[in-house]
């Protein structure tokens, strides 16, 4: 990325910005955490973000009324909706999944069934169970629609959205039509899933229909790949991800039932304030997932806060701790600091020096004043002065795909 010229005044200016809150309630980081931090952003940033449309979505478009023909999805819609799972099943160290032939071509028989009789958005179609076979779909290919779209995530929207957001609905379940039971998610970050397949197609409604089939006979005898799965996940989680609207939280056993429905406390460990889940539900019944359990609820009136941590007391269940971050580092104004870095700030913050506050800031802290300070630009004009923070970073390679690399090595002045 190239930088917009700036005067040495203007850069000045936006470094002596206070584009970060200094909030002296916040958790400390370890330089692991901070690192961990960094790698999920790189990734994040490095998905495929590409928004898709009828018109840039197949590789063979397919034909939706006489001689029906199911079309194929590029294959680039495919690895990025693959790439998107098992990055968001890395935040819960569950292992990656891949596709095959087969299964991407019988998601993609069942989102073309479904464009192909505009099916109701607004009620369920696991199953097709209130719609009828047209005369040009085959019996044949009827019947596998019904099984894989009983079998499969489905999602439905009309918004131009990338491969990935269609991921992203599935593990916030968000738009889930039978309330808070999260079944998307579960299935998502299922212990014992190993393969899915991918299939969208676009009806004359607008309607994108999309098709990720989870649910395979092998994976059901299998062994699970960790006993428990938290949403927040155990120690780091992306703040976007846990809040908004009709966003639940829940807890998926892999081995254990549970049949109560036990209460929950969130405590923020920052401000030692202490807020009760609300609408607990036990869904352990629907073996969404494959998992023996499954139990949400809503984080009520608890502050969501990126770079805090919190305390999650499933009584009688499970309990433990997450820190939050922000997943997309070009927005990110929050500081992960270690308890080094919050002393030392805390020891200078007196010393309104820049290159004193430059010595004591966290590296993340450092890159979001450059981000923010260079965002959508082209080019610069470099002072003179060889400490400036641009000559630090261009001069000696530290630039590189909007990001820095992690060792951010600071003279001391």
């Amino acid at each position: 990325m190239l930088l917009r010229k700036f005067s040495i005044t203007a850069i000045v200016a936006l470094l002596f910005v206070p584009l970060v809150s200094q909030d002296a309630q916040a958790a400390t980081f370890t330089t692991q955490e901070i690192n961990e931090i960094h790698n999920f952003q790189k990734e994040y940033a490095s998905l495929d973000k590409t928004n898709y449309s009828a018109s840039n979505i197949y590789a063979v478009k397919p034909h939706l009324s006489k001689k029906f023909k199911a079309g194929r999805l590029r294959s680039k819609y495919i690895n990025t909706q693959v790439d998107y799972i098992n990055y968001y099943r890395s935040l819960f160290g569950l292992s990656p999944v891949t596709t095959s032939g087969s299964s991407n071509s019988d998601a993609q028989k069942t989102a073309a069934v479904m464009a192909a009789i505009n099916a109701n958005p607004f009620i369920n179609q696991h199953g097709l169970p209130s719609e009828k076979r047209p005369s040009f779909i085959s019996k044949a290919t009827w019947k596998l629609a019904k099984e894989t779209s009983e079998s499969s995530n489905l999602n439905f929207n009309v918004s131009r959205q990338s491969a990935g957001e269609v991921i992203t609905d599935l593990v916030t379940d968000h738009y889930n039509l039978s309330g808070t039971d999260t079944g998307h998610r579960a299935w998502l970050l299922s212990t014992r899933l190993t393969t899915t397949g991918i299939g969208a197609a676009y009806g004359n409604n607008g309607y994108r229909y999309s098709v990720q089939k989870v649910l395979n006979a092998n994976d059901m005898f299998r062994a699970s790949s960790q006993p428990v799965v938290t949403y927040p996940s155990v120690r780091l989680f992306p703040s976007e991800l846990a809040q908004g609207k009709n966003i639940v939280w829940s807890i998926y056993l892999s081995n254990r039932v549970v049949r109560t429905t036990p209460t929950i406390t969130i405590r923020d460990l920052d401000t030692d304030i202490v807020t009760n889940g609300t609408h607990v539900r036990n869904y352990s019944s629907g073996g969404y997932g494959n998992f023996k359990t499954i139990i949400t609820y809503s984080p009520g009136k608890t502050v969501i806060r990126s770079g805090h941590e919190y305390e999650i007391n499933i009584n009688g269940v499970y309990k433990y701790r997450f820190k939050l971050f922000k997943q997309d580092a070009t927005n990110d104004t929050t500081i992960y600091a270690t308890q080094e870095e919050q002393q030392a700030n805390q020891t200078n913050q007196t010393n309104t020096s820049l290159d004193r506050q430059t010595e004591v800031q966290s590296p993340i802290l450092l890159q979001n004043k450059i981000l923010n300070a260079a965002i959508d630009a082209k080019t610069v004009s470099l002072p003179t002065n060889s400490n400036n923070l641009f000559d630090q970073l261009t001069k000696k390679g530290k630039w590189k795909q909007n990001f820095f690399v992690k060792t951010i090595r600071l003279q001391k002045h």
